[in-house]
This record gives C-alpha cells, sequence and structure tokens, in this order.
C-alpha cells in the first residue's frame, strides 16, 4: 500500500492520492522540509499543489480531511514557508490558497480554514508585490476571499474588539496601484465589503474609505478631462477611434462602479456628496453654462453634453439625479461654489471667487444650466454635434430609472406621465419636449444633410417604440417661441392627446413629401437608384442605434469619406450617392414615424412580389409537379443550411417558376409531388457561367432584409453548391453566359421565357 519516498528519509508515499493517509504524507513532507533549501524546492512545490487537491476532495468526501488539517495547523507551515521570502514557493502557495478557497463548497469547512487567524495573517504578510506573478496571484487571493464575505463569515476577518481589518487595510494600499487590472479587482473586492451587513463593520469601512472615494471621484474628473483634451485636438481617423473607444469604456466602466457603490446604503449619502460636489457641479455643470471665471478648467459644450447622458443613463440613485437634475432644471450659476482648476500637470478644486467677469443678471438668471441647453437647438444649423448630444442628454433624462418624472413635471414638463392611482383622470398625458426638440432637427436637417441626420431620426423611432408623444413643432417656429407655449403656458397645460398626434402625423407628412420630392426625381433617372434604395431599406430594417451607448465617435471631428471606415450614418456623405443614399434613409425613418403614430402597417415594403390570389412557395411545401420543368442536380451544402449539412451530397431537382427558383425533393408517398427543400425569388437571384467548367452554372439569391446570400454553383446530374442559406428580396440578373455552355443556356432560356410570359401577362 505504501511506498518509500527516496528524497524524504522515512516517509513512505501511499499510493491512493485522495485519501487521509496522503494529507498525513504531506503534512510529513512540510514538517521535514521547514527550511527551504534549493534541494527540496520541488518536493515543498509539488506538496502545496497536493494539498489544495486533497483539500478539495476531502471538502466533497471526507470530513476527517478537514480534521486533520486543523489539528495540525497545516496554515502554520504556510505562513513559515512565506515568511522565508521564497518567490516561487510564494507563488505555488498563493496559487494553493486561491484554488482552494475559490473551490470549497461546505460552510463548515471555510469555517475550519478561517479559523485561527492564519488567513489574517497571510494576507497581512509582506509579498514582493513587485513581482508581477506575486500581485497576480495575491491580489485574486483577496478578491476570492472578498466573494466569501456574509454576516456569517466578516467576523474571522474583522475583529471588532482590536479594529482590525487586514483584508480592508491591504486593498486601499493598491487602489492606485499602476495596472488597471489590479484596481478593477480592488474595486470589486471593496464593493464586496461595503455590501456585508454588518454595522459595526460598517462604521469602521466607512470611516476608512473616505480618500478612496474621493480619490475615486477625482480618477473620473481626470478621465473626463483626458478625455476632453483628447478630442479636441485628435483627428477623425481608426487609430484615434480605437484610443477614444478605450477611454470612453474606461469611463463607463467606472461610472457604472460607482452607480453600484450608490446603491449600497453605507456608503451611498457620502459618496452622493462627493459626486455631487466635485464631479456633477464644477466640472459638467461648469462646463454647460457662461464661464464665470478665467481660470476654471471647463470641458468643451459636447463632452460635458456627453458624460452627462451617460451618467443619467447609468446611475439611478435617487438623491443623487434628484440634486443634479434639480439644480440642472431651476438653479442659477451662484450655486456652483468650487471650480477645478489647473497647476502645470495637476488639478485641484478650490472655491470659486465672487468677483465675475460675467454681468451680474446673467449669474442671477434662474435655470441658466437648462437654457444653455436650449440654446444648443438653436445653433443646430451650424453646430450640430452640440445639438446631437444635447438631445441625447434629454432622451437621457426620460430614461433615467431614478423615479425623475414628478421633477420633471415641476420644471413643466409635458411628460407623459404613467398612472399612479386608481383614478386614471389623475395621470397628465401630453408630449415630451425631447421629442418636440427631435422634429424641429428633423426639419432642419432635410435641408442640411448631416452625418447627425440617421442618428436622430432613429431616436424618433425608438422614443415612438417606448409610447412617447411627439409635439408639433411648425418649421417657422423658433426655440424661444417653443419654450414660451410649451414649458410656460399653464393655460394650455391640458393640451390634447389627439391633438398631439395629429399635428406631429401633419409634420411628419409634410417632411416626407419634401424627401420624397428630392428622391423621386431619381427613381427613374438614376439606373442604381432600386439597388441603391434596397440597401438602406435592408439596413435599416436589420440594424438599429443601441441608446445604452452613445455614439461616442461623433464626439471627433466630422470624418467626410468612406476612407474612415466610418458607417455613413456615422459620418458626413460623400458624393452623389451618399447624399442620395442618406436622403433615402431619411425618408424610411420619417415613413415609419408617420405610421407609427397613425397606427397603419406597412403595406407597401417590402414590395410584394405575389397579388393577393397567389401565395408563394415556401420550404416544406408540397407541390404538384405535373406540367413543370425539371433539372435534375445533386446538392453539396458548403456550410449548414436548410438543405442539408456541409459536405452532403443529395439528390434535388430544379424547378423554373414564373416567380421562384425552386429545388424540390420526390415525396414518396405521392406520385408527381414533391416537398420544397428551397427557394428564392427570381427577382433575387444573379446567374453566371463557370469559365473553367461549362457544365458549371453560378446561381445567387440574395436580398432583404439580412442582404445575405446563396450561391449556388449548378451541374446536371453531379453537384449543386450551397454556401449559405438566407435570402429573400432583391431583382433578377440573368448575365451574359457563353453559349458553350448548354445546361446554363437551358436554364437561362426557361427562366428568361418564364419571365417574358409573366412581363407580357402584367
Amino acid at each position: 500500500m505504501f511506498r518509500k519516498l527516496g528524497s524524504s528519509g522515512s516517509l513512505w508515499k501511499p499510493k491512493n492520492p485522495h485519501s487521509l493517509e496522503y494529507l498525513k504524507y504531506l503534512q510529513g513532507v512540510l514538517t521535514k522540509n521547514e527550511k527551504v533549501t534549493e534541494n527540496n524546492k520541488k518536493i515543498l512545490v509539488e506538496a502545496l499543489r497536493a494539498i489544495a487537491e486533497i483539500l478539495i476532495w476531502g471538502d466533497q468526501n471526507d470530513a476527517s480531511v478537514f480534521d486533520f488539517f486543523l489539528e495540525r495547523q497545516m496554515l502554520l507551515h504556510f505562513l513559515k514557508i512565506m515568511e522565508q521570502g521564497n518567490t516561487p514557493l510564494n507563488v505555488q502557495l498563493l496559487q494553493t490558497l486561491n484554488i482552494l478557497f475559490e473551490n470549497i463548497r461546505h460552510e463548515t469547512s471555510l469555517y475550519f480554514l478561517l479559523s485561527n487567524n492564519h488567513v489574517n495573517s497571510i494576507i497581512s504578510h509582506k509579498f514582493d508585490l513587485h513581482n508581477d506573478e506575486i500581485m497576480a496571484y495575491y491580489i485574486s487571493f483577496l478578491k476570492t476571499l472578498s466573494f466569501k464575505l456574509n454576516p456569517a463569515t466578516i467576523h474571522f476577518f474583522f475583529n471588532e474588539t482590536t479594529e482590525e481589518f487586514p483584508l480592508l487595510i491591504e486593498v486601499l494600499k493598491l487602489y492606485n496601484w499602476n495596472e488597471s487590472m489590479v484596481r478593477i479587482a480592488v474595486r470589486n473586492i471593496l464593493l464586496n465589503i461595503v455590501r456585508v451587513d454588518d454595522d459595526s463593520m460598517i462604521i469602521f469601512v466607512t470611516r476608512h474609505i473616505k480618500d478612496y472615494l474621493s480619490e475615486l471621484i477625482d480618477s473620473l474628473v481626470a478621465l473626463s478631462i483626458e478625455m476632453d483634451t483628447f478630442v479636441r485636438s485628435a483627428e477623425n481617423v481608426l487609430a484615434n477611434r480605437e484610443r477614444l473607444r478605450g477611454k470612453v469604456d474606461d469611463l463607463i466602466d467606472l461610472i457604472h462602479y460607482i452607480g453600484e457603490l450608490l446603491e449600497v446604503e453605507a456608503v451611498a449619502e457620502s459618496l452622493s456628496v462627493l459626486v455631487t460636489t466635485r464631479y456633477l457641479s464644477p466640472l459638467l455643470l461648469s462646463s454647460i453654462s457662461p464661464r464665470r471665471d478665467n481660470h476654471s478648467l471647463l470641458l468643451t459644450p459636447v463632452s460635458a453634453l456627453f458624460f452627462f447622458s451617460e451618467f443619467l443613463l447609468v446611475v439611478r440613485h435617487h438623491e443623487t439625479i434628484h440634486t443634479f437634475l434639480s439644480s440642472f432644471l431651476f438653479d442659477n450659476q451662484k450655486t456652483l461654489m468650487t471650480h477645478w482648476i489647473r497647476h502645470e500637470q495637476n488639478f485641484y478644486l478650490e472655491p470659486m471667487s465672487m468677483s465675475s467677469p460675467v454681468t451680474e443678471n446673467v449669474v442671477d438668471q434662474d435655470c441658466a444650466f437648462f437654457d444653455n441647453l436650449l440654446e444648443a437647438f438653436e445653433t443646430c444649423q451650424t453646430d450640430d454635434s452640440r445639438s446631437f448630444y444635447g438631445l441625447m442628454l434629454i432622451y437621457s433624462m426620460f430614461q433615467n430609472k431614478a423615479d425623475v418624472g414628478e421633477l420633471l413635471s415641476a420644471a413643466h414638463f409635458p411628460v407623459l406621465m404613467r398612472e399612479t392611482s386608481s383614478n386614471p383622470s389623475a395621470t397628465t398625458t401630453s408630449g415630451s419636449l425631447a421629442q418636440q426638440t427631435l422634429a424641429r432637427l428633423r426639419i432642419s436637417s432635410t435641408s442640411s444633410i448631416t452625418k447627425r441626420t440617421r442618428a436622430v431620426t432613429e431616436i424618433g423611432v425608438e422614443a415612438t417604440e417606448e409610447d412617447e408623444i411627439f409635439h408639433d413643432v411648425p418649421e417657422e417656429q423658433n426655440m424661444e417661441e417653443l419654450v414660451d407655449d410649451v414649458l410656460f403656458d399653464t393655460e394650455n397645460s391640458s393640451y390634447a392627446l389627439q391633438d398631439v398626434h395629429t399635428n406631429l402625423t401633419k409634420l411628419c407628412s409634410e417632411v416626407r413629401l419634401k424627401l420624397l420630392g428630392f428622391i423621386g426625381q431619381y427613381v427613374n433617372g438614376e439606373n442604381l437608384f432600386l439597388e441603391w434604395f434596397e440597401d438602406e431599406y435592408a439596413e435599416f430594417e436589420v440594424n438599429h442605434v443601441n441608446f445604452d451607448i452613445i455614439g461616442y465617435e461623433m464626439l471627433l471631428p466630422p470624418a467626410a469619406t468612406p476612407l474612415s471606415n466610418l458607417v455613413l450614418h456615422k459620418r458626413l456623405p460623400s458624393g452623389f450617392e451618399e447624399r442620395l443614399r442618406t436622403q433615402i434613409i431619411f425618408y424610411l425613418h420619417i415613413r415609419k414615424l408617420e405610421r407609427d403614430l397613425t397606427g397603419e402597417g406597412d403595406t407597401e415594403l417590402p414590395v410584394r412580389v405575389f397579388n393577393s390570389e397567389q401565395e408563394p412557395v415556401a420550404v416544406g411545401d408540397c407541390i404538384n409537379l405535373h406540367n413543370s420543368d425539371l433539372l435534375s442536380c445533386t446538392v453539396v451544402p458548403q456550410q449548414l443550411c436548410s438543405i442539408g449539412k456541409p459536405g452532403d451530397r443529395l439528390a434535388r431537382f430544379l424547378v423554373t417558376d414564373r416567380l421562384q427558383l425552386i429545388l424540390v425533393e420526390p415525396d414518396s408517398r405521392k406520385a408527381g409531388w414533391a416537398i420544397v427543400r428551397f427557394v428564392g425569388l427570381l427577382q433575387d437571384t444573379t446567374i453566371n457561367g463557370d469559365s473553367a467548367d461549362s457544365k458549371v452554372l453560378h446561381v445567387v439569391v440574395e436580398g432583404q432584409p439580412s442582404r445575405l446570400k446563396v450561391h449556388v454553383v449548378m451541374v446536371p446530374y453531379d453537384s449543386l453548391y450551397v454556401p449559405s442559406s438566407c435570402f429573400l428580396n432583391s431583382r433578377i440578373s440573368l448575365s451574359s453566359v457563353s453559349k458553350t455552355n448548354p445546361f446554363a443556356l437551358t436554364i437561362i432560356e426557361r427562366m428568361s421565357s418564364r419571365v417574358n410570359a409573366f412581363s407580357t401577362s402584367k
């Protein structure tokens, strides 16, 4: 049963590695090799790895394993090895502990491991954290321990009597580490700590993390300033967009983390004050209002609106959002008591001087911040970037989850109120200012095609789908009149819902007709117009703007060439084709919005190939082949599709209908009938011969909404290749095929005769 281990003297190694005897043997190895040398280093590394394995096994199979582990205080052996400072062994020890705590499932086993305070001694050990490998395992070990925290285990880590909490104290030392992986782990560990419901621990934690929370908000300030500085000077090229994307991801991750901390009651109050007084007011509000102090460090209005929008989309803490929005909607500039200033390479928050270069009446003006936002829409003809992010800010206000409906109503926003009582008459319904400004931007965009056109219109589509109401804004009405009529006209506060729909539907109809008049002149005069219209309709049906991630690319100067590798709706159109495509997609959005408001279904797009008396053949149908022209082929799919698996060789018949190309398999139960296995419209079909083989014919079927292609290579009685599996609508293109290809010529003649006969009958 046992065999002697040559390098371990009198120790005998059991053959079964999953047994109590094997753990006893390993304990003997540690005892015999307390002093680390070059000769026993490998033995100790293997022993530590094996101990973790057997303890995990014992947790699930044999409780006596943990009894022995505690009885012999084997964690104490770990500490003695750590104190000798051997880097390879310390790496293995941390890895062993991490694996062990990560895989323990029983609470009793966990309590055994945490007893005797050895784990806290390991946490407090002075590792060489500048060694990347040790740091990686150490921070991973701390993170694993933090996931084990709960009201039952917290007292193994926190000593209320002596006020010692090694896990918190050691983690706080690393919050400003130079590696992002460590900083992210520190954030997760601290979040797990503050979520534990223990009053005495919370008092200790809140006292010790004040500096950390302040540094956290300052890092958000630094990220915002760094990103704003970058977009001021960066060109809109691929490399800069990738760098900007990384900066935006870091900023949004940090906002999400702050939002999660704000949901924890223990730190919510203090963190809310910090985020308001160090970020929201002195940086964002200051940047979207007239400058009061020449020394203030301000963001560009576009960047400030972007950060404001992202914050509202992510954070939903009631007190923070209400405090911030109250200042934004109602207050004047006197509420700005502090501001950020730059000194060399550093930023400092200082009290704002009472002497101001701006006039006193501007400082005293109520709703100064909100009025400045409204001015962004007046500049939409010259600065649509600011208008776009101003619109996104209003959209974010309505999407915020902090129950801001009453606050917006107090600001005389004509919001769509949800019913909160059993009395439906108590619910106020009216149009949304976000949609009013959107409607105005739509009109101005018809005469000024910009990169914002698609994004702005898609906001309208999504807002309509979310049951928000649009308000009519006549084309000649300016923003000042809009504010007077909508925000402050209390006599018309019960604006009729039906009138809102009627007026906006009329507005959409006018804009649609204006666009239709522009693009209609190219329907017959431009050969590729139908193809462009098809492409944009496919894009319109499939792709939509993700409003949870606002388009950060638009922070950079607008690109005006396809060489920028940006999709058309994120740059300026270049050339006649792109300008026409932009108008087409804008027309499609306005058209959809009009139908959403009226509740009408779309019976015009996509264009129907079949009349009301005809039904198209579908895959799986059983059809009668009487008087049908058939061509026998072998089908070899090149990937998984509706026909079969890749590499299968399947006998099929090609049926040529006047509207469809059909592949069938004979029905064994009914003579003269067949099951449809593949079908595509002839108008979607392009046919080409193969110059290398006269027996081969390439048939491509493509269409909306996916624009994916089915490429069919046809050979009579031989092979048919189908690399793809999706198709819908397009057009027929019978390309010139060599007269030496008899099979191709037969197919083309039959298809052409069918199409010509159909055209004649129409």
